[in-house]
């Protein structure tokens, strides 16, 4: 583990050796661009751009409660932040297209794949904001440069360079004894020749003590605060080899530790990153490639606890008390201008994944009585080319075609007896292969000279998601609800199609409408096969009020909706904006489970919606306020576990006393409305976080 203590003596004696003058600081060159596709806005797609002064004036630091608030059809699993949710419930979803821990969304920093190796999920504590300089979430399905993961869309995440020849830092303190560091120095060295060395550095602290996650009215004395920690500590060098080309080598350290909401329900993570990238112009004009390579190792665990119904005491029922995975991969991308009116981009990605799951089960007479490991291997390699093609002023066509070739093997289940190690179950399962093509055809079309005053837009799309190692081969429970696991799962694809406006009839207003239809095959949900109290096969002594589940493939689903939004410059120093989602996904078919026909996905609510308004005067002050309303959605996938509507606000209010010195206060939930983020067939309701309040930080010498 790294203390926090050692992470912030150690940056600071770093930067302050590493500083010079900095007039003789040329920037290193440094190719790429924080979107990987051809066309970028002009895509056909609906995207959501989030700039570095977004994510400042944001009243929470929280990279993912930033981007709920500025797309509302990002979410995680549950209305959960990452301040208080489990890990294994981070994953990411757009538009509401089956939301699940897993995800069904590609998150990339840098090029990178941020989705865990094993589970999919996103550890969001690892991508603290004040490290991110921009955001790109591009809804739609995977074609083009983004692969498998990418089903419901990416969001590309942008690095923000870290301060040259000298540090750069924030500090946040708030209620719940909530504690965040952060801070970035780089030092530059001229080689002379065109050749250039820089070395950075940046580390992050966050700590809190946390707030209880089950309604007043149902606790007991076993539940406690659910609080956290997390510390990143980074360092790298990046080197100009010449004018036109770059080399960036990074090495990332990530821990994280979690208490879910009872003594004894703890996780924790640790994790290791490291990635080569060097980026450079081709002979060619208007022509430049990327080349990346990565390493990730992933140390995760947790335990779990069956809870009394008077909510006394816990008795411990599951130790994953070791999951390792890691992940080797790389990519090539080139960029290049083939002919008048047209701009293309190909390459190829590939990337291998390895990881199990080792855990303690069965707790008799005070102590585990089994032993369980289950995991495998998965490989995929991605072949892409996309052309961004201009046949006429204001007209751009955009095709992309995709081919990824997967591999999920190496899968098995051992368990063993603690007392003896006799072997009681040993399960090996067949290997998945299979090769996926996906395309994407994209347009806009501007009606007048100046770009975007009045714009149609439209795409077909295509996309793919394999499961994931955790979802085929590891089981879970969350209190008294069991979730197994299911090897024989398929991958997930869908179809999708969207056409949208955006008009801009003054130049202070701009309205942006997008409707869409998403067809989602094979789609892995939990499925409920027997209720508490019970004992089955499957899953072993089920409690009362609890409930088995297995992922299962259904059939089809399909997910029509509406997004739209708008943004007023009412004038130099005041901005409103609004935005709407309306999705409903509906269960179309599920030959495995008829009973699920009909019914929405879990997780899901039909409407979603962002009203903020931003001044920032010329003397330095600024303030931000937000609403946001989340309406009614279904806990479970029989629809028979209904969360209430929820109305947040949120607001933050600062003064920069300078380009680089800023101090600011943020009131997060202002109403202290109590927002359910989960509910159990007894009757447990999950909360998510009550009125917080923080004041910062921000400075640089």
């Amino acid at each position: 583990m790294l203390p926090a203590r050692s992470i912030w003596c150690g940056l600071a004696l770093c930067v302050l050796h590493l500083r010079v003058d900095a007039q003789d600081a040329p920037p290193v060159i440094v190719r790429g661009t924080a979107s990987r596709d051809a066309a970028g806005e002009e895509s056909g797609l609906a995207r959501v751009t989030v700039s570095r002064m977004e994510l400042a004036d944001a009243p929470s630091s929280r990279l993912d409660e930033i981007l709920r608030a500025s797309s509302p059809g990002f979410g995680l699993f549950r209305r959960t932040d990452s301040h208080l949710a489990n890990p294994t419930a981070q994953g990411v979803s757009l538009r509401n297209i089956g939301p699940s821990g897993a995800g069904r969304s590609l998150v990339l920093l840098d090029g990178i794949p941020q989705n865990d190796p094993f589970g999919g999920w996103v550890y969001w504590s690892r991508l603290p904001s004040a490290a991110i300089e921009s955001v790109e979430i591009t809804p739609g399905g995977g074609a083009g440069a983004w692969g498998n993961a990418a089903l419901s869309g990416t969001i590309e995440l942008s690095s923000r360079v870290p301060a040259s020849n000298g540090l750069r830092f924030e500090t946040t303190i708030g209620n719940g004894r909530a504690l965040e560091l952060g801070g970035d120095g780089e030092r530059f060295f001229d080689l002379g020749e065109g050749r250039s060395l820089a070395l950075f550095g940046r580390g992050s602290h966050f700590s809190s003590d946390g707030f209880p996650v089950v309604r007043a009215d149902r606790r007991g004395p076993i539940d406690v605060a659910a609080w956290s920690e997390a510390d990143l500590l980074e360092a790298g060098i990046r080197l100009g080899l010449a004018r036109d080309s770059a080399l960036t080598l990074k090495l990332t350290g990530f821990r994280e530790r979690r208490g879910n909401g009872t003594p004894l329900t703890e996780n924790s993570t640790r994790a290791l990153d490291a990635s080569a990238t060097l980026d450079g112009l081709l002979a060619a004009r208007d022509a430049s490639y990327r080349v990346q390579f990565y390493a990730q190792w992933r140390e995760f665990r947790s335990f779990f606890t069956s809870v009394n119904d008077t909510r006394t005491a816990e008795v411990p029922s599951l130790d994953q008390f070791n999951v390792p995975a890691h992940a080797l991969g790389g990519s090539l991308l080139v960029r290049l201008a083939p002919s008048v009116g047209h701009r293309l981009v190909a390459g190829f990605d590939l990337r291998e994944v390895e990881g199990e799951t080792r855990e303690r089960f069965r707790f008799l007479n005070g102590q585990f009585t089994r032993l369980r490991a289950a995991g495998g291997t998965q490989r995929f390699l991605g072949l892409f080319a996309e052309d961004a093609w201009t046949p006429a002023p204001g007209t751009i066509v955009t095709g992309a075609l995709r081919f990824d070739a997967y591999a999920s093997d190496a899968g098995h289940r051992r368990e063993s007896r603690l007392t003896d190690g006799a072997v009681l179950l040993d399960q090996h399962f067949h290997a998945q292969r299979g090769v996926v093509a996906n395309a994407r055809l994209g347009g806009t079309h501007d009606f007048t000279a100046d770009p975007g005053q009045l714009r149609l837009r439209g795409a077909l799309y295509s996309g793919f998601r394999v499961p994931t190692l955790n979802e085929l081969y590891r089981p879970f429970r969350v209190r008294n609800d069991i979730t197994e696991a299911n090897p024989d799962l398929q991958p997930e694809r869908i179809y999708g199609a969207e056409a949208g406006l955006d008009i801009r009839p003054i130049r202070a207003l701009r309205i942006t409408l997008t409707g869409f239809f998403n067809e989602l095959l094979h789609p892995v949900t939990n499925v409920t096969l027997v209720r508490g109290p019970a004992t089955a096969a499957l899953f072993g002594v089920i409690p009362a009020g609890g409930v088995g589940r297995q992922r299962r493939n259904l059939g089809r689903a399909d997910i029509p909706g509406v997004q739209a939004a708008l943004e007023w410059q009412a004038s130099p120093v005041l901005t409103f904006s609004a935005a709407h989602l309306y999705s409903r996904g509906v269960i179309t078919s599920a030959p495995e489970a008829r009973a699920l026909e009909g019914r929405r996905f879990a997780q899901a609510p039909e409407h979603q919606f962002v009203v903020s308004a931003r001044w920032r005067s010329a003397g330095g002050w600024h303030a931000l306020l937000q609403l946001r309303v989340t309406g009614p959605q279904f806990e479970d996938d029989q629809n028979s576990l209904r969360l209430a509507a929820a109305v947040t606000a949120e607001a933050s209010v600062g003064y920069r006393f300078s380009p680089v010195w800023d101090v600011r206060a943020s009131i997060g939930n202002a109403f202290n409305q109590r927002v359910e983020t989960g509910r159990t067939a007894d009757g447990l309701v999950s909360i998510g976080a009550p009125r917080t309040f923080s004041i910062g930080l921000r400075g640089g010498f």
